[in-house]
């Protein structure tokens, strides 16, 4: 009604000029664009009463904010400068740095999202190994039950995420059979690599070969910033809990059957896992590292045979 032609304060020069511009433009529309970056980033600094968030609110307002920067501000900002004449351009915002802003912010929410989750996940695996008395357990017949609420918990979280954001691309899979024997090659490899540690070679071979590993499995960044799509923050998900999960074998002692019982779990999570990631080897890796950690950390480490590891999952 302010813009109408036959109200006659609209064209006088402070309507056009200061009122249109600064107030309207840079005071109401701008100001509220930022003030939901404000907002927004205050969530993903996870201190005070917004440490609390649900993770999905997180994961809907970085799609929010994306659609932002991608169509919303260019079209809220120009239908402001059509309806209110605003002609006066050298002192105002760029669009250019409202959606540049949105998406980094849309960029910091996902992010979060992908640490909030990867750590609820973490804490179930962290208090799963903790909490075990692995010197002393029984031989495995089953596997976890932590083990399966993980996948559950991700396979939910892959459908969340599936609903706002697109599938993203995979590097090539290998085929069926070969992912089914994939799983049981750490086991056979370690194995063979406890075979040699009973021949005693020397103490340099094995520190060698542990620090070459370790080069390798530390190539995979764990927090590190992910792309707007489902396969990505899945990974990026798995990758935390992954580590979380070495880390914490890392500092416990097992017996035999405890070394058994991580054979069968991170066999369970390997046929499952692969389906989520951009890249299945990146599980790989990170499994035959959890399961190498045990080995060096068992006092009698005797594998399970790949075959009786395979019946017990199916039957799992």
């Amino acid at each position: 009604a302010f813009t109408a032609s036959d109200i006659t304060f609209a064209s006088k020069p402070y309507f056009r000029g200061p009122f249109c511009t600064q107030d309207v433009r840079e005071g109401l529309v701008v100001a509220f664009l930022k003030h939901i970056n404000t907002v927004c980033d205050e969530f993903c600094e996870g201190s005070g009463d917004k440490s609390s968030i649900p993770p999905t609110l997180l994961l809907i307002l970085s799609r929010l904010c994306l659609d932002f920067e991608g169509s919303t501000i260019s079209y809220l900002v120009t239908l402001t400068e059509e309806q209110f004449m605003v002609e006066e351009r050298s002192r105002v915002t760029p669009i250019s740095d409202l959606t540049s802003h949105s998406k980094d912010t849309a960029q910091k929410l996902l992010n979060h999202y992908v640490k909030v989750q990867g750590l609820s996940i973490s804490q179930m695996l962290r208090k799963s190994v903790e909490t075990r008395d692995w010197l002393n357990t029984i031989e495995p017949r089953n596997v976890r039950a932590v083990m399966k609420r993980v996948i559950e918990d991700i396979s939910a979280i892959d459908t969340q995420v599936g609903q706002l954001y697109e599938e993203g691309t995979r590097k090539e899979r290998s085929s069926d059979s070969s992912r089914r024997t994939h799983p049981q090659s750490y086991s056979v490899s370690t194995a063979q690599r406890k075979g040699q540690w009973n021949i005693a070679p020397s103490i340099t071979d094995n520190s060698l070969m542990s620090n070459i590993q370790k080069l390798f499995s530390e190539k995979i960044e764990i927090f590190s910033a992910v792309d707007f799509s489902k396969v990505s923050v899945l990974t990026g998900i798995i990758k935390i809990s992954l580590k979380t999960f070495l880390e914490c074998v890392r500092l416990r002692t097992f017996g035999r059957y405890g070394l058994q019982q991580i054979q069968v779990d991170t066999h369970y999570l390997q046929l499952y896992l692969w389906r989520f990631v951009t890249d299945e080897n990146l599980v790989q890796v990170l499994l035959e590292e959890i399961v190498c950690s045990t080995v060096h950390r068992c006092l009698d480490p005797s594998m399970m045979e790949p075959s009786v590891i395979d019946l017990i999952c199916e039957r799992g």
